[in-house]
Order: C-alpha cells, then structure tokens, then sequence
C-alpha cells in the first residue's frame, strides 16, 4: 500500500494503448469507476498509437513503460490485445512478477496471470444462428478481421459450423478479410459486388468498425440495409449508436467486468490469490440491421444532432490546439511555455523532462534506460495556477506524489518523444466516468512537436550566443577583441553615469614585446601577451572591462569610484610578482597611461582614449630613455 499524505492508499496500475479507442476506453473506466468506488487509486499508463510495428516513434511510444514503479503498486493490469506487442506486454508482466505485484491479462488468456477474457464464441454464434435460422438467410457473406488473429480464425470456425449444420455449403468466394478496419472491409464487399455468386442476403462482420464501413458502401450503391441485405456487427462500440440503421451486434457488460476485476483484487488484498480465469460474457443485442427492429426516424435525427456536436467540440479543440502551437512558437524561455502550456492542457497536468533535455550531453544514469534519475517540472497546473522548474526523482513519478494521491483519485502518464529520443513524459488527471483522452491525445501529439521544436530554438540560440561571443574575443587572450570592447563598453558607460561617477580609461602596450619575439621566439611573445592579459583581468574590478585592441596594445577601463591609483598598483604589482616567479630570461615591463572622465557617447570614450594613449607613450618614451 502506498502511504499518502493523510491515508494509505491501494494502487492499481494499468498498462494499455489507445485508451482514445471507444473498446479500450470502457474497458479502463470500467475498472476505474469500480477501482475508485472501492477506495483504490488508478495510475493509467498509456501510449496512443498501438505498437505493433517496430518503428523508431513506436519504441519512443513504449518507453512510458519504462516509467513504472512497480514498489507503489498492489497489483498491474495489462491489456496485450491494445499494446499489440506482445515482447512489450511481457516484459512488463516480467519486471512485476520481479518485484511480487500480482498481474491480470485483461482480453488475452496469458500463461501464469490471472486472465480476463470474453466468451466471444458463444454469442458470435448466436447472431450467426440469428440471421441463418431466425431469418432464414441461406446466402450468407462473411467478413473476417486479420487472417491468422485467434479471435478472427475463431468466428470463421463458428461461421462455417453453423452454415454446416443448417445444411448451406460453405463457398470461399463469401469469406473475405476486412483486418477489424473499415478500409479493408470496403474492399472484401467490393469483391463481393464483383463475385459470379448470387448477392448475399445477409453480411456478417467480425466488428463493428466494418459492419459500419459495409452499410456506408452499400448506400452508395443504392442498397437498403435490412431490406436489401442484413448486416451484423461484434463488440458495441461507441460510433455503433450514430450509425443508420442500428446495428445487430454484441456487446460486453463493462461494469461486469470492472466489478469481477475489483472483486478478485479485493480478495487477493484478503489474502485470497487471484484465480487464473475470470471471463466476461458478451450479449446479443438485436436491432435495425437485421430487421427485427424498425428505424425511428425521430431517433436518427437525434443522433445525428448529437454527433454534429461532438464534431464541432472536436474542432473547436483542435483550433484551440492551432492557437497553442502558435503561441508557443512565440517563446523563448521555459517560464513562458510552461505559461502557454498550462493555459492550453488540461486543468490538472504536468510535463516532466528528463533533466538532460535542454543539455548538449546525455547523462549515462537513467531510470530503466529511458528516464534520467530525476526529473524537471517543465509545467504543472493546478487550481488555475502553474509553476516550472522543481526536481524530484523519477521513482515518485510525481513531485510530492503523496499529496497528489491525496487529491486525485486517477493519473494518466503519457510518452513525450520525438521519434526514439524521450524528452519525458506528461501526466493527467483524469476523471473515469467521463474525459475525454481524444483532446489529450491531441494536446501530447502537440507538446512532442513543441517541445522537440524549443530544444532545437534553445541550442541554436545557445550556438549563436557562443559564435557572437567568440567573435568579440582575442583568440590568443580569451579578454574581449575590438569589437567586443565596442559591443560591452556601453553597459559600463550606462552604469557609471547613472551613478554620477566617471570611467578611468588605461591604456597600456608591452614594452619589450620585439625584443622577446627576436631573442626567445614568437612562442614567448605568445607566452607574455596571455600573461599580461591574465594579469589585466585579475586586477580590474568587477565589471571593468580589458581588452585586447592587436599586437601587444590592451585597453582597460574601471569605474572612477574603483580608483585609478588601485588599479595601477595592482597591475604593477602583479607584473613583478610575475616577473619574480616565472624564471623567465626577460622581465615583462610596460607602459600605462590613464585618463578620467565622464563620457556620454562613443566618440567622448574615444577622446579618452587618445588622451591615455598620449601618456602612455610619453611613459614608452621615458622608458626607452633610461634603456639608452
């Protein structure tokens, strides 16, 4: 159990994919509503593409699976029909069998886990007896899901018994694969318009997603569904209810199967294990689309109403996302996204990056290979308010993950990825009785883009920041070049005159540079303008400026109130220091000319400037003098 700020708490985690399908959707509120009138806490963790391909963004997909912990979690279920990938599923069965959490296999029967499953085949049957011995169709078309797929190969096999035992003679030309898609199942009824076989009387499809597809085609043709030709469905999904007419099909009792699962967890939280089995029946419901049921053209309009406003929710979220993927575009620092995120997410969220993600270099330490050890609040919002920038470890999922639980009863994770490459991942509130994971969906494809797109902003800028700054520097000295002093002197000008001071300017040139080039070598030479520039920069006060103007020429200006006799001293000082140190076979020595004022403009600085120039070579010309 995990210890929250005012209570324990029994965690529940799911791992699914596509929680935006209608299928997977009853299926996880299903399990939340009853989990959370039970007293548990959910953690959903989601990716919203399948991963049945191996692609680099499916393996970025997959990392939130990496994100697990499973020390905070009584019991994980997992839904392999979604993920669709089976090396995914068991790993994950595999690090919770690890670490003792109990699992359930939800739509698969799976080998040393408690096994959810449907009794697909009893009432798959009974819609087949349906048509064939209630309406007495004797030309009966099929359309399968994906050929090979337990649960397609299944319902042909009830398919043909049933026609075998009504004495119809099975015809292959009138079985076709549809792959539980609606694209797929237009062609397999193509095939069928086209066949020398008689037109069926009745179609039945393995889903409803075709049953769907096939009455759509079927009206473009002119075909009236049933009285033309009957068609059935399987499973009872959502867009079903906007179909004209209403599909004879079957469906799973969700709220069965959210108290069976919550039954069996409640026990083995008793001390009882889990049994091996727990199975769902499915029911026939029988409608508009094998006749038995009339079309109530009042309804239709009602349905259409509904889904006219669905369809105009959906696009007013999806301008809403047009509008966030603009405004992001406008920001520059993590303070502003996370301002445009939080405006734009839902009203409970996070977003935590890998605290790596802005950096040039990856750090080796991750959290199950995808995640760094700890993580960065890129947003959080809550109670209309935001805030970024707070580190926590990984292993909470969550900053101050106890006060969270306190108040949310549900949490979503989510991938954020740009192909195989995590950036982290988003977290939402959710409540299991209805929200809609569609817009969320939406709002993480959004933030991957944005996000890979204000890393690449960052280190450009960054990159250009460091080109600007290396063009106003001596290569040679590291002190700013001409241009530099030029492009920074302004500030100091700026800071001093608001003060009411003036600027001490200092010019000053290496004495015996020629000589130390012609006796010890140009390395020498080398040597002595990066110690005198060394030298410079450790005895100007902060926020004085040395630079290098060419040769053995370096201009340094203070502010009046540092002094200019200080400046001097030191310089001096440290120039003797050095001499006495370095065991060098020359001394550095040097010429200093300094001038006070109060200039406003570049032109008054360079006026300065030439009347420290002026001394110093008056004190060249003294130095020369005591050489000769």
């Amino acid at each position: 159990m995990f210890i929250g700020g005012i209570a324990k708490y029994k965690v529940i985690g799911i791992c699914t994919s596509c929680v935006q399908s209608d299928y997977v959707r009853e299926i996880v509120s299903s399990i939340s509503r009853r989990g959370v009138k039970e007293g548990y806490k959910v953690l959903l963790f989601n990716t919203f593409s399948d991963l049945f391909h191996n692609s680099s963004y499916n393996r970025g997909e997959a990392s939130i699976f990496n994100l697990i912990n499973y020390d905070i979690l009584d019991v994980i279920i997992i839904m392999p029909e979604a993920i669709k990938r089976d090396s995914t599923s068991s790993e994950i069965s595999r690090r919770a069998k690890e670490h003792g959490v109990p699992v359930i296999c939800v739509d698969r029967a799976v080998d040393k886990c408690c096994s959810v499953t449907f009794n697909y085949a009893d009432v798959f049957e009974k819609i087949v007896r349906h048509v064939v011995e209630f309406h007495g169709c004797r030309r009966v078309n099929f359309i399968a899901g994906v050929k090979g797929n337990s649960f397609s190969e299944e319902r042909i096999e009830v398919y043909k018994k049933v026609l075998a035992e009504n004495g119809i003679e099975f015809e292959p030309e009138r079985l076709g694969y549809g792959d539980f898609w609606d694209m797929p199942a237009r062609g397999v009824l193509q095939n069928f318009l086209d066949s020398k076989l008689e037109f069926p009387q009745a179609i039945i499809c393995a889903n409803d997603s075709m049953a769907i597809a096939v009455c759509s085609m079927l009206r473009e043709y002119g075909m009236k569904v049933p009285d033309d030709v009957i068609v059935t469905g399987f499973d009872g999904i959502e867009l079903e209810q906007y179909n004209s007419p209403r599909l004879t099909t079957a469906v799973a009792d969700n709220d069965v199967l959210g108290e069976k699962i919550i039954k069996a967890i409640d026990d083995m939280m008793n001390g009882v294990p889990l049994p091996e089995k727990i199975e769902i029946d499915y029911t026939m419901r029988i409608s508009q689309s094998c006749g038995c049921e009339k079309i109530d053209p009042r309804e239709v309009g009602d349905k259409i109403l509904d889904l006219y406003r669905r369809m105009n929710e959906s696009d007013g979220h999806e301008q809403h996302m047009f509008s966030y993927l603009a405004k992001t575009v406008e920001c520059h620092t993590v303070e502003e996204m996370a301002k445009v995120m939080a405006r734009y997410g839902d009203y409970y969220s996070w977003v935590c990056t890998n605290s790596d993600f802005l950096s040039n270099a990856r750090q080796r330490e991750r959290f199950n290979d995808s995640y760094t050890r700890q993580m960065r609040v890129f947003m959080q919002t809550f109670d209309g308010k935001y805030k970024t920038g707070e580190v926590f470890d990984t292993k909470d999922l969550l900053p101050d993950m106890e006060k969270v639980l306190d108040r949310h009863d549900c949490i979503m994770f989510s991938p954020l990825h740009f192909q195989d490459e995590v950036i982290g991942y988003a977290a939402n509130s959710f409540n299991p009785i209805y929200f809609l994971f569609q817009n969320t969906r939406r709002f993480i494809n959004n933030t991957n883009q944005i996000m890979e797109s204000f890393k690449n902003r960052q280190r450009l800028e960054r990159a250009n920041a460091e080109l600007a700054r290396i063009h106003m520097l001596d290569p040679m000295t590291g002190i700013y070049n001409r241009r530099g002093f030029y492009k920074n002197i302004r500030k100091l000008m700026s800071k001093a005159e608001k003060q009411g001071v003036g600027v001490w300017v200092f010019s000053i040139d290496m004495d015996n540079l020629k000589k130390i080039n012609d006796s010890y070598g140009h390395n020498e030479g080398d040597k002595a303008i990066k110690a005198l520039a060394s030298l410079m920069t450790k005895c100007t006060a902060e926020g004085g400026i040395c630079s290098r103007f060419g040769g053995d020429e370096f201009v340094a200006v203070i502010a009046e109130t540092d002094g200019a006799d200080s400046f001097y001293e030191k310089i001096t000082h440290s120039i003797a220091e050095y001499n006495r140190r370095s065991k060098s076979q020359y001394d550095m020595v040097i010429s200093c000319g300094y001038k006070v004022g109060k200039p406003r403009t570049l032109k008054d600085l360079d006026e300065l400037m030439r009347a420290s120039d002026h001394e110093m070579y008056a004190q060249k010309r003294e130095h020369h003098g005591r050489q000769d």
